[in-house]
């Protein structure tokens, strides 16, 4: 089963073939990154042929792992992917104990012939199907002949979710919330050779802003109000109360 881990680098390779950066790796923020390392390494010792006790179990617990692994990083792309596909996986095994593979699926894979189907060594969670097993469609059912591999329904999944996170964490969905937001982080992922689409940019955000200021200042001036006898009406002389008494 090493081609699905192989999907993650494959994924990881498209994304900076397309003028990703290693810079948005570093920048990559994954919850409680630990549990799915200890999930990868419990799969690669049960798979590793040690013959360790209790495979089931530990395969079990390695699934749980990375199912509450993906659950508190779906902000991730392809997280959720992986997290569907997890979940098909660990339904068979917790059902019946086992993966179950199909004889059809080994001979058309090219693994072997109905007449050596009985020197195939399947994996230490996988058993050959006897027909009374609990849903045996997500077993081990879909051949790839130039692979020379079995894989579920599962297994598929996560591989593409591996595939769309490899790429992801080196080349990105841009944010296009606000262009404040934009322009506060993008300065420290733009490749200093790639023209600045920012440069030059005045939002009008910032002249009507302006123009509130200037208004609402205008509005708190105080107003001059005419005082009684003091004031003059467009170019007559003062008012003088004593002239008219006369």
């Amino acid at each position: 089963m090493y081609v699905i881990p192989l999907a993650l680098l494959a994924g990881a390779a498209a994304g900076l073939f397309v003028r990703g950066s290693t810079d948005y790796f570093l920048a990559t923020r994954i919850v409680f990154w630990p549990i799915p390392a200890v999930g990868v390494a419990l799969q690669a010792l049960v798979a590793s042929g040690l013959g360790v006790p209790y495979p089931t179990l530990l395969t079990i617990i390695s699934m749980v792992l990375i199912a509450i692994t993906c659950s508190m990083n779906l902000h991730l792309t392809g997280a959720s992917i992986i997290l569907v596909g997890t979940i098909l996986n660990l339904i068979p095994l917790v059902l019946n104990g086992f993966v179950p593979v199909t004889v059809n699926a080994i001979v058309k894979a090219g693994i072997a012939d109905v007449d050596s189907i009985d020197l195939v060594q399947l994996g230490a969670v996988r058993a050959f199907e006897t027909g009374e097993e609990t849903l045996s469609f997500l077993g081990a059912i879909v051949p790839i002949r130039w692979l020379n591999e079995v894989f579920s329904f599962g297994d598929l999944i996560v591989a593409c979710g591996l595939v769309n996170l490899g790429f992801r964490v080196f080349f990105p969905l841009r944010d296009t919330a606000s262009y404040y937001d934009e322009a506060a982080q993008y300065d420290q992922y733009r490749d200093a050779s790639q023209p600045d689409p920012f440069e030059g940019y005045e939002s009008d955000e910032a002249m009507w802003s302006a123009a509130d200021t200037n208004d609402l200042s205008s509005a708190s001036e105080p107003i001059s109000r005419p005082q009684p006898g003091l004031s003059t009406l467009e170019g007559s002389a003062p008012f003088d109360p004593r002239e008219e008494e006369t």
